[in-house]
């Protein structure tokens, strides 16, 4: 495995912490049974509404993170990196 795609998987996890935290906030605030669609009751079961919205969280902050490394990944030496060590020319 590339070192690039194990930086990726090591951000699943985290990200699955915050999305833990999301979710016990966000379904703490919102009921799913009483969700409504343009004025009408959805017949959703909760826990389908539950784990989607965990899934969608989690990967939301999971794209989040990968796009953070990505953002963030090694460059190459001499390229004015902001985070190159050494004294500037």
């Amino acid at each position: 495995m590339r070192a690039w795609q194990a930086d990726y998987l090591r951000a699943a996890w985290p990200s699955f912490l915050v999305a833990l935290l999301i979710s016990a906030i966000w379904f703490g605030l919102l009921d799913p049974a009483q969700l409504r669609l343009h004025g009408q009751m959805r017949a959703w079961p909760p826990e389908l509404l539950y784990s989607l919205g965990f899934l969608l969280q989690w990967l939301a902050c999971w794209g989040a993170s990968v796009l953070t490394l990505w953002l963030l990944g090694p460059r190459p030496p001499g390229s004015g990196d902001v985070f190159e060590q050494g004294q500037p020319d």
